[in-house]
């Protein structure tokens, strides 16, 4: 088995806004797996037509949400153009059965597999019941290329300017809230061992990596657990990031963490007006969200906020509340981005609920964001606003975001 970095395969051609796949360093397999998300499916699509491959297979969370969902209108080979078969849901473990299967000539059984009959319907075989996580390893030892090595925070912790080599990991799979924009929302929390953990980090430190982005939905659910996973981070001489939410906040875990080595927490914020995050499903006020931010900061790390503009029952009045919130609270950088309706989410999943219609072939731009907005790439009609006044605003926002706050996500969805 070979680990691939798509990146190093692959270059961006800025000014043409698209990829740029390097034929010339493909090298030919006889089972190409590629795990995709909605947001960078169409750059999977691409290098699968091009790989020098006996057989191509797309995994991940695109795949999952459009086989197992309701709309039979995805369901067709034109939007999974590129590849021979689709593996659902978690599939660490079917994949291998279908690759032994693969070698055997017969793959007739493999379970979680799906495929295009010569009618154009789609075909799944049963899946098995979601791996054991505590029984996986991720190879990070088959990287075959160094650890990028860029920024990892706004903050100056180290007096490297906040740049490092870094890597990511989970220690937990699931999240048990219920937000309408998320396909991830109430889903069972299944935990790594801390053991797990531990040889994880002193790999990773092995290989020259000095910061970890923990990818964990929400990092902070379980206090006790989360100090241990920060003294093994900081025993290994790991800087690290995660995620959490604004009624987990701990001012005295916030410090521990901070004690430890953490140096930023992602707030799934979203909204600064208290009527979308109820739209939403947050659970959380918009005085919560600057009461955990400003936690955050008092412990000594940087705070940052997700923010999403384009939700159903947005408007201009909803945005200025949005422009007010981020303003007084001073959040250290923000993630600004444009509602998309992800398969797998509420709004995929009952549109009619929110009073939209899903749109057709657009997943190519889902994963436009920050500087990239246009009226083109908005593609929800929404009652309340119009797209001209929602990429207007959105842009004003953004241009307050550099001029006030400064950091700013501007990369485009990749993972």
């Amino acid at each position: 088995m070979t680990v691939v970095d798509c990146h190093a395969v692959t270059s961006w051609d800025k000014a043409n806004k698209k990829l740029i796949v390097h034929h010339d360093q493909l090298e030919p397999c006889d089972v190409l797996g590629i795990s995709a998300t909605t947001a960078n499916v169409h750059w999977g699509k691409q290098l699968a037509k091009a790989w020098p491959a006996q057989v191509r297979v797309l995994g991940g969370s695109h795949a999952t949400y459009i086989a197992k969902g309701p709309h039979s209108q995805y369901k067709t080979p034109r939007y999974f153009d590129g590849f021979d078969y689709l593996m659902v849901d978690e599939c660490e473990e079917a994949f291998v059965q279908f690759c032994d299967g693969w070698d055997r000539n017969d793959i007739s059984k493999v379970p979680n597999l799906c495929w295009f009959n010569e009618l154009g319907f789609l075909q799944m075989n049963p899946s098995l019941p979601l791996p054991d996580v505590t029984k996986l390893w991720p190879a990070f030892d088959l990287w075959p290329t160094s650890f990028h090595r860029g920024r990892f925070t706004t903050r100056d912790y180290d007096g490297q300017g906040g740049m490092g080599m870094t890597a990511q990991m989970f220690s937990a799979r699931g999240c048990p809230y219920g937000c309408k924009f998320c396909a991830d929302a109430r889903t069972k929390i299944r935990e790594e061992s801390l053991d797990q953990i531990e040889r994880q980090a002193e790999l990773l430190a092995s290989l020259g990596v000095t910061c970890v982005r923990i990818y964990d939905d929400v990092f902070t659910i379980k206090t006790e657990r989360c100090k241990q996973i920060a003294d093994i981070m900081h025993a290994h001489g790991l800087w690290f990031r995660g995620n959490t939410r604004v009624n987990l906040t701990d001012p005295s875990l916030f410090r521990y963490l901070e004690s430890r080595g953490c140096v930023e927490l992602g707030f799934g914020v979203e909204h600064g007006s208290a009527r979308m995050l109820k739209a939403m499903d947050k659970g959380t006020t918009p005085d919560k969200n600057t009461a955990g931010i400003r936690m955050c900061q008092d412990a000594g790390m940087v705070a940052k906020a997700y923010l999403l503009a384009g939700f159903p029952g947005e408007t201009l009045e909803s945005l200025d509340e949005m422009e007010k919130w981020m303003l007084d609270t001073e959040p250290d950088a923000i993630s600004w981005n444009l509602f998309q309706p992800y398969p797998g989410s509420d709004v995929w999943i009952h549109p009619e609920r929110y009073d939209i219609k899903l749109p057709e072939n657009a997943f190519d731009k889902f994963w436009q964001t920050g500087d990239e907005v246009t009226e083109e790439s908005v593609y929800l009609d929404l009652p309340t606003i119009g797209k001209t006044d929602l990429v207007r605003r959105f842009r004003d926002i953004a241009g307050i975001i550099d001029n006030r706050i400064q950091h700013r996500d501007r990369g485009m969805v990749m993972a």
